[in-house]
């Protein structure tokens, strides 16, 4: 019998933010050959990049439970570059440690992630393509009610693009913007005019 931590025990016992989202940001599935464990991992982010949540689900032993409900807490309020940046080690001290044989229980739930965050990534780059193409060439309503004005995009996440456009061309325009980039990105992208 592995001799685990109190507060491993009980991140393991009362596992945090257990669970998954309908609409994640970003989600990633890994699994660890080494022992048969698996987990997903859903992420919503806001847009200042801060992971404002996190749900996980795994199949796996006491330590892959732990480190995965450990790694939702310590992620929750960081920028994604930062949260990329926490490593097994740090997730294994937060637990209180880890038997040796099972440190790598710990990786698993980085990988995760990883591929979540990178899953973020590419679904915002793919939005700010289809924004910048929309309007590289607008169908004809669009380039109409361009005329005239400035667009300068402040923001691009997954679902949204926060967008100036001078001088103000209210909803109308969004909504036309909205339907052209959610077009192209192959899901539903909300356009909001500042």
């Amino acid at each position: 019998m592995w001799k685990y931590s109190k507060e491993l025990m009980d991140h393991f016992m009362n596992p945090r933010n257990a669970g998954h989202m309908e609409n994640p940001d970003g989600h990633s599935e890994v699994g660890s050959p080494q022992c048969g464990d698996a987990m997903t991992l859903d992420i919503q982010v806001d847009d200042n990049d801060i992971i404002t949540d996190v749900k996980f689900q795994t199949f796996g032993c006491a330590g892959a439970i732990a480190s995965a409900s450990a790694l939702t807490e310590m992620s929750i309020g960081k920028g994604l570059a930062e949260a990329r940046k926490i490593r097994n080690s740090e997730v294994a001290a937060y637990l209180g440690g880890m038997p040796p044989e099972k440190y790598h229980c710990s990786v698993m739930g980085h990988d995760a992630m990883t591929e979540a965050i990178d899953d973020f990534e590419s679904r915002r780059d793919s939005v700010e393509n289809a924004f910048r193409k929309v309007l590289r060439k607008p169908p004809a309503e669009i380039a109409q009610a361009l005329v005239g004005r400035t667009v300068e995009p402040l923001h691009f996440h997954p679902v949204r693009i926060k967008v100036k456009v001078t001088p103000d061309a209210g909803g109308a325009l969004a909504e036309l913007i909205s339907t052209e980039v959610s077009a192209e990105a192959g899901w539903d992208v909300k356009v909001i005019l500042t």
